[in-house]
Parts: C-alpha cells; sequence; structure tokens
C-alpha cells in the first residue's frame, strides 16, 4: 500500500514540474521562450512568447490540440501531441519545444 501511494505522489510531484503554480506550461521552441495558458473550454490559449502576449484559437488537427494566433503579422501555430509541443512562424519555421 506505502509503495502505492508514493508512486501516486511521485507522479504528482512529476506532473506538477510540467507547470508553474498558475497552471502556466512553459517550453523553450529555439531562440522563443512560450509560456501557455488554456481556457477551461480549450478553445482559446492565451501565449506569452519572448514577452509579446497573443490569444490563439484551437483550429482543426489530425491529432493533438493545434492553435492559430497572428503576433505582429506573424501566423503563430502551436501543436501539441501528448507532452511534446511544436511550434510554427508563417508555416514556414519550424521548432520543436522543450520543457523547461
Amino acid at each position: 500500500m506505502l509503495k502505492i501511494v508514493m508512486s501516486v505522489l511521485m507522479l504528482a510531484t512529476v506532473a506538477a514540474c510540467e507547470k508553474t503554480v498558475d497552471d502556466v506550461l512553459v517550453r523553450q521552441c529555439g531562440g522563443y521562450r512560450v509560456e501557455m495558458t488554456f481556457a477551461d473550454d480549450g478553445d482559446t490559449m492565451n501565449a506569452n512568447i519572448n514577452g509579446d502576449a497573443l490569444t490563439l484559437q484551437r483550429v482543426t488537427a489530425a491529432s493533438g490540440a493545434k492553435y492559430q494566433g497572428v503576433l505582429n503579422d506573424i501566423t503563430v501555430t502551436l501543436w501539441g501531441k501528448g507532452e511534446e509541443w511544436s511550434m510554427f512562424l508563417n508555416d514556414e519555421e519550424s521548432f520543436v519545444c522543450d520543457a523547461k
């Protein structure tokens, strides 16, 4: 029983490392620091990319969760599948996003 309780606590601790106290998911996408928060319904994401804030709308994806928005005339796409995230700028540049 103790092993089960300890396993659950350890998993909760690891999951908590993915987010800060304010439920902000932080990733490093190439040279961009990306902070993401999600609406309760999952339809929008608020992102802060290197200090610039924008709201992205959920769009259709074959798999995972995909969000798009415009920042300084650049279409930003953030696409997550499980714990893996990628960022695309104008569908020309792509970055793998690493956990911070």
